[in-house]
């Protein structure tokens, strides 16, 4: 079962399906079994010998009204402080960039680490977090033509909007650096490092620090800092 909330990637929009997310993983709902948060929507997933459609279409519809009534959930998330080096080979798009939006590099990375952005949802591969709303100056198109090959940990932005790749795969953002922290791990309990409401501030490093955080950051949440909510 899905509940929609708009149609459009805001905060405005988010906010509630946080909400609902948040009030749904606080009660005992009989048969409810996942959640699937999105931009704009939020999926159930429920067993149908658990509990009847309509009763929970019902109950779910009460608490919608319930969450897009709500004000109280901007800093309800986790902060995290997640290191990234835009310098060298870490940032091949940084000149498209500068060139689309007229900032120097120093601005861009200045605007990138300034404030703590919202994780979305997750998608496209495990673990990858789509986060935002950028600031409009950092707002450039994705590439015409999609590279084959975007690294594991290649931090972008496109469309209004940053990821993270938690692996290497094909991808059409722009890469304005990179971070040496893990995002996704099949042994650990968590999964992923990052959660749908989670708030993330991205930290500005140097070569030399990128590599000594590489170095240690072997298991999910290694080299990155939680800074809970401020």
């Amino acid at each position: 079962m899905r509940i929609t909330f708009g149609d459009e990637r805001s905060l405005e929009v988010n906010r509630p399906v946080r909400a609902l997310s948040g009030m749904l993983e606080s009660q005992s709902i009989p048969g409810l079994r996942e959640m699937v948060p999105t931009y704009a929507s939020l999926t159930v997933l429920y067993d149908p010998d658990a509990v009847a459609f309509q009763e929970l279409k019902s109950r779910l519809e009460e608490m919608a009204e319930t969450a897009m009534s709500r004000k109280d959930e901007e800093n309800a998330g986790r902060l995290l402080r997640i290191p990234v080096c835009y310098q060298g080979p870490y940032a091949p798009d940084m000149e498209y960039i500068c060139d689309y939006t007229g900032l120097s590099p120093r601005e861009v990375i200045s605007l990138h680490t300034q404030e703590a952005y919202f994780v979305f949802q997750l998608g496209f591969t495990p673990g990858c977090p789509f986060i935002g709303p950028l600031q409009e100056q950092l707002h450039v198109p994705l590439m015409q033509s999609p590279r084959t090959h975007t690294p594991k940990g290649a931090v972008a932005i496109s469309v209004g909007q940053t990821v993270i790749y938690p692996r290497a795969t094909p991808g059409g953002m722009r890469i304005v650096g990179s971070t040496p922290v893990q995002l996704f791990q099949l042994e650990h309990s968590d999964l992923t490092l990052f959660k749908p409401g989670d708030r993330v501030r991205f930290a500005a490093v140097d070569l030399a620090e990128y590599r000594d955080i590489e170095a240690r950051a072997v298991k999910l949440y290694d080299g990155v800092e939680i800074l809970g909510h401020d």
